[in-house]
C-alpha cells in the first residue's frame, strides 16, 4: 500500500457516482474531490473479468489544478492475483512505472485506466473543448487486459454540451459518449452506464465550455 504517495488532503466532496458494467456483470463506484493542489478522482470497481474470475480493483489519480494527470495508483485483485501499481509523473513529464522509468510514455499528460469510465474525466476536463472542437490525447494507458501500461491515441470531438465522438484507431473503436455538465461518463455505448449521481451540497464541479 502506498500510504504517503496516496494521501491527499480534501476539501469537500463534490461528485459521486455509480456506473454499471454493461458488456459483463460489474460496478463502479467513484467520487471526484476537490483537494488543494488540484483534483482527486478515486473508487473502486468490482466486476467479472473473462469468464474464470471476479476482479475487484480500488484506484487513485491526483491530477493538477488544470487536470494534468500526476499519478495513480491500483491496488486490489483479480482471482487469485494480487495488483499493486503506481503510476507516476516525476518533473518533466517523465513517467515511472512501479517506480521504473518508462522513456515511451514521457511528456504524456492524461492517465487512463482501462477498467474504469472514472479517467475520461481528467482528459475531457484537461482538453476543455468547445463544442464542435476536436483535440487528440495521448493517454498513459493502462491495458487491463495484461496489465501492461502502454501508450494510447484517443481523439475528441465535442458534439454539443454533453455528447463527445470519442475514438480509440487502436481498438478500432468510435462512440458517442453522453457526459453531466461536469464532464463525468454518464453513457459509454456498450461498456458503462451511469445508475446514480450526486452533487455534493458543499460544491460542485464547474461546468464546461459549452
Amino acid at each position: 500500500m502506498h500510504n504517503a504517495a496516496m494521501s491527499f488532503t480534501r476539501s469537500e466532496i463534490v461528485h459521486t457516482v455509480l456506473w454499471t458494467c454493461l458488456d459483463k456483470n460489474g460496478q463502479d463506484a467513484c467520487r471526484v474531490t476537490q483537494v488543494s493542489d488540484g483534483w482527486s478522482i478515486e473508487g473502486t470497481a468490482v466486476f467479472c473479468h473473462q469468464t474464470a474470475a471476479v476482479a475487484s480493483l480500488s484506484y487513485r489519480v491526483a491530477c493538477d489544478p488544470d487536470w494534468v494527470s500526476a499519478r495513480a495508483f491500483v491496488q486490489g485483485w483479480v482471482g487469485t492475483n494480487n495488483i499493486d501499481m503506481s503510476i507516476v509523473r516525476e518533473p518533466g513529464h517523465r513517467w515511472f512505472i512501479n517506480g521504473r522509468h518508462d522513456d515511451s510514455l514521457d511528456g504524456l499528460r492524461d492517465i487512463d485506466l482501462g477498467f474504469t469510465p472514472a479517467t475520461n474525466t481528467n482528459a475531457l476536463r484537461r482538453l476543455n473543448l468547445n463544442v464542435s472542437r476536436s483535440s487528440t490525447s495521448e493517454a498513459v494507458w493502462l491495458d487491463f487486459e495484461d496489465l501492461r501500461v502502454k501508450r494510447l491515441h484517443q481523439e475528441y470531438t465535442r458534439v454539443d454540451p454533453h455528447t463527445y465522438l470519442y475514438a480509440s484507431p487502436l481498438h478500432g473503436y468510435q462512440a458517442l459518449l453522453r457526459v453531466t455538465d461536469s464532464g463525468i461518463v454518464s453513457e459509454y455505448p456498450g461498456l458503462w452506464r451511469m445508475r446514480e449521481y450526486f452533487e455534493s451540497r458543499q460544491g460542485r464541479l464547474p461546468t464546461q465550455p459549452t
